[in-house]
């Protein structure tokens, strides 16, 4: 079997803007359109013209602008239902604010999505940690020097979210409505990256095509970004399997499936008994968002062909190495995807070719892949004969005919 996994890095490849830092930076000047009380020249003219991003993504946000209706409390509706659904949802949201204000500020750990989920994960474990019981009254509190979690506080309003959740009023909010409150606005989050994919980038052609990708002969692929480029660009016929195991993007808002969520941080014995804050840890959200295990099925047939190539080899096989190949584009292989990738990588019968574009990323890649094997396990495998892991600098990209 030749099994393809693409990461974020495979749409940067094919030149699209889907970094967290250029969603978060549309997204804060949508969120400006909706209270920006000049002229369209003069919101170009302070905004646009410095907004750095490719200009079919300008084009959304001046298309955003024209059709906004401004009224008379310094504020502005839209008549783009997906724009109005943008405004809705960024407001009194805590993810949007408190990651805006770190990225703006310089504060964000990393360049990664890894980093950017890494942000979320330190504020729920700091919470989690601190309370076990959900019903007690919220009142965590943050010390001076923890800045972030004192930014991340400062931003969190419980005030319409209890008014709609206990109309009388004489609720004291309690770790169990941080916990909704909180869930709730990461998932008005995700629709925005959603809207943002979907209206913005999707929309666009693309004009190169990745001969590494092409050379897999790929037959399944699992994908951990959101959007379906793989899908439009190198599939030709309805035998080639793709597992968006994260989700991906749809139209329709009700069946919105997107994962963002964080690695588990407790330990191997604790991580069954606390579990208060499950539903932000991705396995939970792949269940509860229902994007399959199809994947499960390939490790199985995986090992049917491995028992069948070492049991009854045919004449063709006897000259081959390994019977199947998986193939890794655009992954930081980072550990927080490892329960998933260990399983196709650190099996008999597997040769792993994992593709970088520069030695910096190669570097980084051979740490995590450390982390998530072992060291003595990943200095075998890639010292074995036939050599079970590998890696291959990218190709340049091609023009598409």
């Amino acid at each position: 079997m030749n099994i393809l996994i693409i990461g974020n890095g495979f749409d940067l490849a094919h030149n699209l803007p889907t970094k967290y830092t250029d969603i978060l930076e549309f997204l804060r000047i949508i969120k400006i359109t909706s209270t920006w009380m000049g002229d369209q020249p003069s919101f170009i003219s302070k905004h646009l013209n410095n907004y750095n991003a490719p200009i079919y993504v300008k084009n959304c946000v001046e298309n955003a602008f024209s059709t906004r209706q401004p009224n008379l409390h310094k504020s502005a509706s839209n008549s783009n239902l997906l724009v109005q659904e943008i405004y809705d949802n960024l407001t009194d949201n805590v993810w949007y604010e408190y990651l805006l204000d770190i990225y703006t500020k310089g504060k964000m750990k990393g360049i990664n999505w890894i980093d950017f989920e890494s942000e979320i994960s330190s504020i729920i474990e700091q919470i989690d940690r601190y309370q076990e019981n959900l019903y007690m009254p919220f009142d965590i509190k943050s010390s001076d020097e923890n800045e972030k979690l004192k930014s991340f506080l400062s931003k969190l309003n419980f005030e319409a979210f209890i008014e709609n959740k206990y109309p009388d009023k004489s609720h004291i909010p309690t770790y169990r409505d941080f916990l909704d409150k909180s869930y709730y606005d990461l998932r008005r989050f995700v629709r925005c990256m959603e809207i943002y994919l979907l209206e913005c980038v999707e929309k666009q052609p693309i004009n190169i095509l990745s001969q590494d990708i092409i050379n897999t002969n790929a037959n399944s692929i699992l994908c951990f970004n959101y959007t379906h480029t793989y899908e439009k660009l190198y599939v030709n016929n309805d035998k080639v399997k793709i597992h968006y195991l994260h989700g991906k993007t749809q139209h329709n808002i009700a069946s919105n499936n997107m994962v963002l969520g964080i690695d588990e941080y407790y330990s191997t014995y604790e991580k069954d008994q606390h579990t208060n804050y499950n539903i932000y840890k991705k396995f939970t959200q792949r269940v509860i968002n229902e994007t399959g295990f199809l994947y499960r099925n390939w490790i199985a047939k995986m090992d049917d062909v491995t028992y069948k190539f070492r049991n009854y080899p045919t004449l063709e096989e006897t000259g081959a190495s390994l019977p199947n190949n998986v193939y890794i584009f655009g992954h930081s292989l980072d550990i927080t995807d490892k329960d998933v990738i260990r399983d196709f990588i650190n099996r008999d019968g597997v040769k792993t070719t994992i593709f970088y574009y520069d030695k910096q990323q190669q570097t980084q890649q051979i740490a995590n892949l450390v982390k998530m094997l072992g060291q003595d396990t990943f200095i075998n495998m890639i010292n074995s004969i036939p050599q079970r892991i590998c890696f291959v600098q990218q190709q340049p990209m091609i023009p598409k005919n």
